[in-house]
């Protein structure tokens, strides 16, 4: 048993190694390209939901209109779906696809929160503000405008701001 590999197997495994770059090259091509329209997104997100989802079914609940258009989507999408027994499902690189868009989707929304967040209580601080200073302007008792009234403003701003935490 040699510990050296012979050159005809260096030599294949060299010639194999060269092939692959384009073939991968083009596979990362076909996956941006596919990935890259709404349509193609939605009809994925519409397969990986229904899981075994009919052409007909497809068509009527996409935003495609006819079945030429959508039969060009589903042949660029190839990569990531196929057809058995006459219903379209996910391929194994179809599921991470569509898990990808699921995440995508979901980090977005978290984004759309985290804005919210802050508006939300910068809102109730102002809002307290408005009220502790009214307050003083009407010359209601010093007890409640200058430390009870903070205290609670302290209180609702704080939960205002831990409520989105937990909802992250």
């Amino acid at each position: 048993m040699s510990l050296f590999l012979s050159p005809h197997t260096v030599l294949a495994a060299v010639l194999s190694m060269e092939e692959r770059p384009d073939e991968f090259k083009n596979l990362e091509q076909d996956v941006f390209k596919a990935l890259e329209n709404q349509k193609r997104r939605d009809v994925l997100r519409l397969i990986g939901e229904k899981k075994g989802i009919t052409f007909t079914d497809l068509l009527n609940a996409s935003k495609i209109s006819d079945s030429p258009t959508l039969s060009y989507h589903l042949r660029e999408l190839a990569p990531f779906i196929e057809q058995k027994e006459g219903r379209y499902q996910l391929t194994s690189m179809g599921k991470d696809a569509y898990s990808l868009l699921l995440k995508t989707a979901a980090y977005g929304k978290v984004v759309l929160f985290q804005k919210k967040r802050f508006g939300a209580t910068f809102g109730n601080l102002l809002l307290w503000l408005i009220g502790i200073a009214a307050g003083f302007y009407l010359g209601v008792d010093i007890t409640l405008t200058g430390i009870i009234m903070p205290f609670l403003a302290f209180i609702a701003t704080t939960t205002t701001y831990q409520l989105f935490e937990v909802v992250k």
